[in-house]
């Protein structure tokens, strides 16, 4: 211990100076105005190790003990006469500033004579190279003992303790006590990285990091009323540890609801801190008061995988009491530094215009002064904000400051900084400045020494040595458009891109003798916007797979990140690569002086590269990716020009977005007066024609594609609970996860959008889960499913009405699959996109299933001698055997009944589908007696109908024939075992007849009553002043829940999508067989009960839940003119898709 104390106790001196003058500035008692540590030495001679005792019960690398010690510099028995004549006594002088401003004085304090004693509890983790400790985690499991001398005003021989002052003594110990617990009473622990203390990299003050907080809202403030009167003025306040303030955010006033939607970037030194977020209310004229606290362990950042934790609600407490929940999201940005190869070479840190900028205030020399001595500071002003102001110098020409101060730099090329120098003993008075650029800085530095010349009048005034260190950091996932409230900023177009293939990909799973299971994901923010397949067990995967993200701005930035999937455990990461969307999007700016008009183009057509795949942390780089990316705009319009009347605006049709969103043009009013109504433009921005209606509003359903945008307003659950939303547009994987909120009626005011590729084939799907599962779970609180074309007619019946989409206060829908009653409130936004066509190999009809019946063959060969054969049929696709029918025997034409199966066809356009006709033998082989191919692109099936087909065969010599077969082409998402958790997942996900699911009146919470009802009157508007012209337009029947009720016209399928088809008078019969592929409900099973076509879950105590329900025209599917059209018994599918089927029968009698 003495050989290693007198190595470590300078180190250890030296960091107490420079870090703890900081640190107890926060908890100076109002009299004193500064404290200063001048000298601070512990001495040489070490502290004793009475006692130890460890523990066996531990990890491997991991040693703790608990140790007894002492700290008796004084006692010299144990010294040898060498030891006491190179005896250095412990000793520490401070400088103490009482009063403050003018009226205060300082005067320096000595302590001596110190002792101490106390037990440790001590934590070390090894590893496998030196120095072999990596981390010494030091907690004092009880108070410790300590005494000394203190000597104000003294010296070495001069001064007196004023420890005989009654009072002062405990004062100063319970001062030590509140210093020091949070640091290091049990259960917190001070951490020392042994392993950055040999590489030179211990400084408490630099930043190896940076934490991104960004602070959305909380909920309603709670037991607030006995700290203010009335609503607070709250905001939030970071430190560490119990610690130093490091930022706040701005005051919200006057509310119990307060909402921020800010990002704080704070520096941090390393992991092993807890963030603490303190609500406050500021009073002004008062002290400030605490509402409450939410910590935050961040060692839960530690690691790639979990340096990003996002949709964060904190528990805030005040005395153990609740006061709300806070909502925030967390990142921890590593600064990349250099690092050593293998090969002993120096990999350079990463280029990167964000980063930590290290400023030094060093000296300054030959001031210049009217007065014969300065006392001097220096003030740091960047972008026109205090940064720093040093400690005053005082009657000195050339004062030595040596003060460090660290800033966190979003983009270096906008940071401008201006040191002040001043004088204090002048009134503050400007000595000189110096101005520039960081960059400027960083490249002139080395040439001039750090030397810049202060100026004042253009006179030069002296010279500041200021230095600047850049530690570089990529904000990889943060983006500027993505707020709190979600994608809220207008799209400008969508960006296809298209992953090919990645190569020698970074193995994960190698521990278990297998291969990383990668799949690509595009990351905006926080927010996945989409992803691929998974590709199993392979370091080389090809997947030739495109997807679309709509893009907001020149400035977003995308991140590619390939990852390994995992059934049970967190996806991890195998490389990330960024893509910035400028380069592939340029701004076209009109010729208008005022106002004019903008729109985006495509620059450079279609990028296709080949990129390296980084570690999220930017240390490695392992495997490359291979991928394509291209850019498609919405449409613009044009501003629009009154015919006569100049001062007439847009606000009839609102096109001033610059943006040029269309989801904000409206209906323009019958009662305008001719001359007022401005003219519509023929084309847009882009030069194509505009498609109208006949009421001249821009016809959104014609566009086939866009850029949809869905508002979650709000959703009313029948029991509280811990949940939050995602939106799933045309996949099985969600592209947008709000917040999580607690509570009954949750308000989550965020924005989603997609891109639509097909509206007449779109379906949109919002899941209700809980907050503890992720996409890989099952289970949900409820889901809402629509047709994109639905909620395209929902947004021209909202534009007729002549709303403005910032009035849309949105509409309300029933929730399908919850327990009790539940709905959600939505509200829509449509951008077409422009000169978009969509290849056909990315349609939504190319997916699905396709059922094949086999119904006869003609004129096949003989291969018997009887001039006969045993036929049957061997169906294969792209080289797969699926399905083998029966024989027929004897007979050159075979025709089969009920041979029919279904099977999932990825991608209909590149199918090959191949029969082959054997001939049956019992004793020798089967003989080919013909194959034929057929290929389903284009008109070869048609969606949703039979289609029969004559297959030619050939292949085999003197082969002749045909054989006949029906398709009928069901599209749908093709479900697998690692992305079966969308509610899209399910077989008929496209047909043709919409969900629609719109609620009115308030939601009826749950009772001890068995039974609930919603009555449905005519659909109340959503907002109290809308003119009465809007009732007529919404719908006027009713749906009744009530389960003994009659069954009203449909709530869960569009009465609209119905047939028209007509009969004659009879009597049609019922029955109902039975059903299959319900949705469970209870852990007991469903129990169904039956009420026409509506399938409902029957529970004694609380309510019955639905299901599903079917819903047709009965003369679909009877047909009287046909032979044998008078009985029906097939399997009817069950709507919203993934709800089952139910099996009827149905007969017609005439009485006519």
């Amino acid at each position: 211990m003495q050989k290693f104390w007198l190595i470590f106790e300078p180190v250890l001196s030296a960091l107490v100076v420079e870090n703890l003058d900081n640190y107890i500035a926060d908890y100076l008692p109002p009299f004193l105005d500064s404290i200063r540590l001048s000298t601070f030495t512990l001495g040489t001679k070490p502290f004793r190790i009475e006692s130890v005792k460890t523990y066996s019960n531990t990890d491997p690398d991991i040693v703790s003990m608990d140790w007894r010690i002492s700290f008796i510099p004084n006692d010299l028995d144990d010294l040898s006469e060498e030891e006491l004549d190179s005896k250095v006594n412990p000793k520490v002088i401070m400088n103490v500033r009482v009063g403050k401003g003018r009226v205060g004085a300082g005067f320096p304090v000595l302590v001596e004579n110190m002792a101490f004693s106390g037990h440790l509890r001590l934590k070390i983790k090894f590893m496998g190279r030196f120095p072999f400790v990596k981390l010494a985690e030091m907690s004092f499991l009880e108070k410790p003992q300590f005494d000394y001398v203190l000597k104000p005003l003294g010296t070495d021989s001069f001064g007196f303790d004023v420890n005989v002052i009654p009072g002062l003594q405990s004062f100063i110990r319970d001062q030590v006590h509140n210093i020091l617990g949070p640091m290091m009473y049990a259960p917190n622990v001070f951490t020392v990285d042994v392993d950055r203390f040999f590489v030179g990299d211990f400084d408490l003050s630099a930043a190896n990091g940076v934490l991104a907080v960004t602070v959305y809202s909380t909920d309603h403030i709670k037991h607030s009323e006995d700290l203010v009167d009335g609503a607070p003025n709250p905001y939030v306040r970071f430190y560490l540890d119990h610690g130093q303030e490091l930022d706040r955010t701005s005051i919200c006033q006057n509310t119990f609801t307060p909402n921020w939607n800010e990002t704080r970037y704070l520096k941090l030194n390393n992991l092993n801190s807890l963030l603490s977020m303190e609500l406050k209310t500021s009073r002004p004229g008062l002290k400030d008061r605490r509402l409450g606290t939410a910590n935050f362990d961040l060692s839960q950042l530690d690691g790639e995988t979990h340096a990003e934790q996002e949709g964060l609600n904190l528990l805030i407490l005040r005395n153990g009491k609740h006061v709300s929940d806070l909502r925030v999201d967390v990142r921890y940005l590593p600064l990349s530094k250099p690092t050593k190869r293998n090969d002993g070479t120096i990999e350079p840190a990463i280029e990167s215009n964000s980063g930590v900028a290290r400023v030094i205030i060093h000296e300054c020399r030959d001031l210049v002064s009217t007065n014969n001595t300065v006392s001097a500071y220096v003030r740091i002003i960047v972008n026109g904000v205090e940064k720093k102001k040093t400690t005053t110098m005082k009657k000195k020409l050339n004062p030595k400051f040596e003060e460090p101060y660290e800033i966190v730099v979003l983009d270096k090329t906008a940071f401008f900084l201006r040191a002040e120098v001043r004088d204090s003993a002048d009134g503050d008075k400007l000595l000189g400045v110096f101005t520039s650029y960081l960059v400027d800085i960083a490249r002139q530095q080395e040439t001039n020494n750090n030397w810049w010349d202060l100026t004042n009048d253009d006179q030069k005034v002296g010279q500041l040595r200021l230095s600047v260190q850049w530690k570089p950091m990529v904000m990889t996932g943060l983006s500027d458009y993505i707020s709190g409230h979600g994608f809220d900023k207008p799209p400008i177009g969508a960006i296809r891109f298209t992953f090919w293939e990645a190569r020698d990909l970074r193995n994960v799973e190698m521990v278990t003798n297998g291969k990383s299971d990668p799949y690509v994901r595009v990351l905006s923010g926080h927010q996945i916007r989409a992803r691929t397949e998974v590709i199993d067990n392979n370091l080389n995967p090809e997947w030739g797979e495109t997807v679309y993200v709509p893009v907001h701005s020149l400035k977003e930035n995308f991140i590619l990140e390939a990852m390994d999937w995992n059934a049970k455990t967190r996806d991890k990461s195998l490389g990330i690569t960024e893509f910035k969307a400028s380069d592939i999007i340029q701004q076209q700016i009109g010729n208008q002086s005022v106002n004019p008009d903008v729109w985006y183009e495509p620059k450079n057509g279609k990028l296709d590269r080949w990129e390296r795949l980084r570690s999220v942390d930017r240390h490695s780089s392992k495997g490359s990716l291979h991928y394509s990316a291209e850019f498609f705009p919405i449409m613009a319009l044009p501003h629009l020009e009154a015919n006569n009347n100049p001062t007439t605006t847009a606000s009839s049709t609102d096109l001033s977005n610059k943006n040029s969103s269309l989801s904000s043009i409206s209906a323009i009013s019958s009662t305008n007066i001719e001359s007022e109504i401005p003219s519509l433009p023929l084309r847009g921005l882009h030069g194509a024609y505009i498609r109208y209606t006949p009421d001249d509003l821009v016809d959104l359903g014609s566009y086939n594609s866009g850029v949809l945008k869905i508002k979650i307003h709000e959703v009313q659950l029948s029991s509280p609970a811990y949940c939050y939303c995602q939106v799933i547009v045309d996949s099985l994987m969600p592209l947008y996860k709000t917040a999580k909120l607690r509570g009954d009626n949750l308000q989550f005011d965020e924005c989603a959008d997609a891109f639509i590729k097909e509206v007449d084939f779109s379906r949109i799907a919002i899941e209700i889960k809980p907050a503890h599962s992720d996409e890989k779970d099952i289970h949900k609180l409820g889901h809402w499913i629509d047709s994109g074309s639905a909620i395209i007619r929902r947004i021209m019946k909202h534009k007729r009405l002549g709303l403005d989409d910032s009035d849309d206060e949105g509409i309300w829908f029933n929730l399908m699959g919850t327990d009790g009653p539940a709905r959600i409130r939505l509200s829509f936004t449509y951008d077409p996109m422009v000169n978009f066509v969509l290849n056909p190999d990315e349609s939504l009809d190319n997916q699905g299933v396709l059922t094949v019946n086999l119904v006869s063959a003609r004129n096949l060969m003989a291969a018997d001698k009887t001039g006969t054969s045993d036929p049957y049929v061997v169906f294969n696709v792209n080289g797969e055997r699926v399905y083998k029918s029966e024989t027929i025997r004897k007979t050159l034409n075979p025709k089969w009944h009920n041979e029919r199966f279904t099977v999932p066809i990825q991608s209909r356009v590149t199918a090959s589908i191949r029969i082959e006709v054997f001939d049956w033998n019992h004793v020798k082989g089967h003989e080919p007696i013909g194959s034929g191919g057929i290929t389903l692109r284009g008109d070869g099936v048609e969606s949703f109908k039979v289609r029969n087909v004559d297959i030619p065969l050939d292949g085999v010599a003197g082969v002749s024939g045909s054989v006949q077969v029906q398709f009928t082409w069901h599209p749908q998402l093709l479900v697998n075992k690692k992305n079966q958790t969308s509610v899209l997942g399910a077989t008929r996900t496209y047909v043709h007849n919409d969900v629609n699911l719109e609620a009115s009146g308030p939601l009826p919470r749950l009772s001890t009553s068995s039974q609930y009802s919603i009555a449905r009157s005519s659909t109340e508007s959503t907002r109290s002043h809308v003119p009465d012209s809007r009732q007529s337009l919404e719908s006027t029947h009713q749906s009744n829940f009530d389960d003994t009720a009659s069954l009203a016209p449909s709530s869960i399928v569009d009465v609209r999508a119905l047939s028209e088809a007509t009969g004659r008078s009879g009597v049609v019969s019922i029955t109902l067989l039975e059903a299959r592929g319900l949705r469970g409900v209870d852990k007991s099973g469903s129990e169904p009960f039956l009420f026409d076509f509506k399938v409902k879950d029957h529970n004694k105590i609380k309510s019955s839940v639905d299901l599903g329900q079917s819903r047709v025209n009965i003369w679909d599917l009877i047909k009287v003119d046909a032979p044998g059209g008078e009985l029906f018994n097939q399997w009817l599918p069950l709507f919203p898709p993934g709800s089952g089927e139910l099996r009827v029968e149905i007969k017609y009698k005439s009485t006519m």
